[in-house]
C-alpha cells in the first residue's frame, strides 16, 4: 500500500512518520498493544517527544479517529473500539518494526511516568523570590486505592523553580532510587537494600 507523504515532519533532523494515515495506524496500534490507560495528552507527548510524529499531526489524527468512531474517550482515556482494533490489525504490516517498537516503548514509559505522578505526592512550594521547597512523599503503593502507606517524606530547599522542576522529574523517573539511597545513607550499608 502506498501512503502519501502529507504530514509535516517532527523536525528537519528527525525521521518520523510523514503520512497522516500511518500516524492514525500507529495510534491504533499503540492503543491496542499498551495495556496502561493513556490520555490524549499522554499519547501526544509520547509520540512527539520521541520524534515519531509532529504534535499537530498527532492531534489531527486523534480527532479523525474520534470522528470516524475508531477511538473513544472514556474517563479521560483514549479507548480503542472494534473499528480501531480492525485498523490496527489490518494495517499492522504497513509500519516498520522499528517505529512500532519505538512507539510502544514511548507510550509505556509515558504511562509509567503518569502512574508515578498519581501514586506519589510531590509538590513545589514557593517560599519567597529566592527559595523553593520540594516536598516529596513516597508511597508504598500497597493497600487499597484510597489508603497507601507512606514510606518516606522528604523536603528539600532549592534556590529556583527550574532546579525544583528538574528534581521533581528526576524523582518521578525513578522514585525507588531516592528511597534506596536514603536507606543506604542511614545504614551505611550499600548491601542492605539488595
Amino acid at each position: 500500500m502506498d501512503f502519501k507523504l502529507d504530514a509535516f515532519p517532527v523536525d528537519e533532523n528527525v525521521s518520523g512518520l510523514r503520512s497522516t494515515e500511518k500516524i492514525r495506524i500507529i495510534i491504533c496500534y499503540i492503543l491496542k498493544n499498551v495495556e496502561s490507560p493513556l490520555s490524549r495528552d499522554n499519547l501526544q507527548s509520547a509520540l512527539y517527544d520521541n520524534g515519531i510524529a509532529n504534535y499537530f499531526e498527532i492531534s489531527q489524527a486523534i480527532d479523525n479517529l474520534l470522528d470516524v468512531g475508531a477511538v473513544e474517550i472514556i474517563n479521560n482515556t483514549l479507548t480503542l473500539n472494534s473499528k480501531g482494533e480492525q485498523i490496527a490489525r489490518d494495517l499492522n504490516d504497513e509500519l516498520s518494526i522499528f517505529i512500532k517498537n519505538k512507539a510502544i516503548r514511548a507510550a509505556k514509559l509515558t504511562a509509567v511516568y503518569e502512574r508515578r505522578k498519581r501514586e506519589n505526592d510531590i509538590s513545589i512550594v514557593k517560599l519567597d523570590d529566592k527559595k523553593y521547597r520540594l516536598d516529596i512523599t513516597l508511597l508504598s503503593g500497597l493497600g487499597d486505592s484510597e489508603k497507601t502507606d507512606e514510606l518516606m517524606k522528604v523536603s528539600v530547599f532549592v534556590t529556583d523553580s527550574l532546579q525544583a522542576e528538574t528534581m521533581k522529574t528526576t524523582f518521578l523517573n525513578n522514585p525507588v532510587r531516592l528511597y534506596e539511597k536514603v536507606i543506604e545513607a542511614l545504614t551505611e550499608d550499600s548491601e542492605f537494600i539488595e
